[in-house]
């Protein structure tokens, strides 16, 4: 089941991308899957069934890319499968490696 249930409202185009994803909040850590990316979000399958309305800490790796990158981020979708629970992400900010990771797919032209 995709995520194209949910209504496209993003401002930014996304990039598809399946990387393991640890959700850490006040109830512990569930371990998601990404199964796209934006600038601003990502879309997640997760192991859990719990409805997240705080703000959660996500930690991940970007192929390429040194280093964890690691966002506060809220959910602003989440619906429950019969096995998996798919829901959708803001983050709070756009961390600097993941902006360096978005400019290295679409490198800006150089001007001399």
């Amino acid at each position: 089941m995709s995520l194209s249930i949910f209504p496209d409202r993003r401002r930014n185009s996304r990039v598809p991308l399946v990387i393991s994803v640890r959700e850490r909040s006040e109830n512990g850590v569930v371990m998601c899957v990404a199964t796209d990316i934006s600038p601003c979000g990502m879309a997640l399958k997760r192991a859990s069934d719990t409805l997240m309305e705080k703000p959660v800490m996500l930690d991940f790796q970007l192929p390429g890319m040194e280093g964890v990158v690691s966002v506060p981020a809220r959910f602003v979708r989440q619906v429950q499968t019969a096995s998996v629970q798919l829901g959708a992400v803001a983050f709070e900010r756009t961390p600097e490696l993941l902006e360096r990771w978005f400019s290295s797919l679409h490198p800006q032209p150089s001007i001399t």
